[in-house]
């Protein structure tokens, strides 16, 4: 008996996946290195290609042409596979909003000069553009699950926030900031707004949604999508051996200045709680609430 042989289409969405794990894990490898001052653009340019070449892969694989027309010529761009994915609902809407970002800098570092980009947005950009990227791809490929399961370490010693924390930072000085953070912002609205218009927004238009507005905020998706969206932080915690670290998610106060504060507090019980619980209602005055209590 022989096994069904496959056909072109079949063998045309294999590579496209094939294609696209090596495009992605050669953006990992650029966005760790160490030196490199053109890394960033790298980084941007790989991992929209590894986007570009999967989503076009899921659309041949569920039957959906990705050429611009029917001489096959052309394949449409990036932008507008990752838009059909939601049409599809493959990907939610949060996630093309991260992706269209990504791949708005690409277009940025493609043809003009990339602003400075936060180490806090890289960060999170290349988190979930990886972490959207193995969920699409396992789902489709479940056997590709043991390759993507590997660690990727990033180390910094930099005292980081997070994405929401530089996005508001940046919304907030725009009308007195840098010419360069004004672009960035741009750069990500522009990302944003593409996947409900698909197309791309001037900087004068993006610049008109704010201008004569007594807050700048509400009026840019960017800022709203920040506020909602999960964000990342890499936490390096050094231990002596046979030491355990737990780390509690919690709701931070709206002072604090860094996000994801990480409070560490030792505590000796023979020193800080040296008192029974008969103890303690002889200490206030109420001994009587726990007679015969020993505990």
């Amino acid at each position: 008996m022989h096994a069904p042989k496959k056909t072109r289409q079949t063998r045309q969405y294999i590579q496209l996946m094939e294609a696209a794990k090596k495009s992605v894990l050669a953006a990992i490898d650029a966005f760790n290195r160490v030196h490199g001052d053109y890394k960033t653009e790298i980084t941007l340019i790989l991992l929209s290609n590894a986007w570009e070449l999967l989503a076009k892969c899921v659309l041949v694989k569920k039957k959906r042409s990705i050429y611009k027309d029917s001489t096959r010529k052309e394949t449409i761009s990036c932008e507008k596979a990752i838009n059909q994915l939601v049409e599809l609902k493959e990907i939610e809407a949060n996630q093309a909003h991260l992706l269209q970002q990504i791949i708005s800098l690409r277009n940025k570092c493609s043809h003009d000069i990339l602003p400075t980009i936060p180490d806090e947005i890289q960060h999170h950009l290349m988190f979930f553009g990886c972490k959207f990227f193995k969920e699409l791809t396992i789902k489709h490929f479940p056997k590709v699950e043991k390759e993507l399961a590997r660690n990727y370490l990033t180390l910094s010693f930099d005292q980081l926030t997070t994405y929401a924390s530089q996005v508001q930072r940046m919304v907030s000085k725009l009308r007195k900031g840098n010419q360069g953070e004004k672009e960035l912002v741009w750069l990500l609205e522009r990302g944003i707004r593409y996947v409900d218009s698909n197309k791309y927004i001037s900087q004068k238009e993006f610049e008109k949604l704010y201008t004569g507005k007594k807050k700048i905020a509400p009026h840019l998706k960017v800022s709203i999508n920040a506020e909602s969206a999960d964000m990342v932080r890499i936490v390096p915690v050094q231990a002596p051996q046979n030491f355990t670290a737990d780390i509690q998610l919690r709701k931070g106060q709206n002072k604090l200045k860094d996000s994801l504060p990480v409070i560490i507090r030792k505590s000796n019980p023979e020193e800080d709680f040296p008192y029974l619980t008969l103890d303690i209602a002889k200490a206030i005055g109420k001994p009587g609430i726990l007679k015969g209590s020993t505990e």
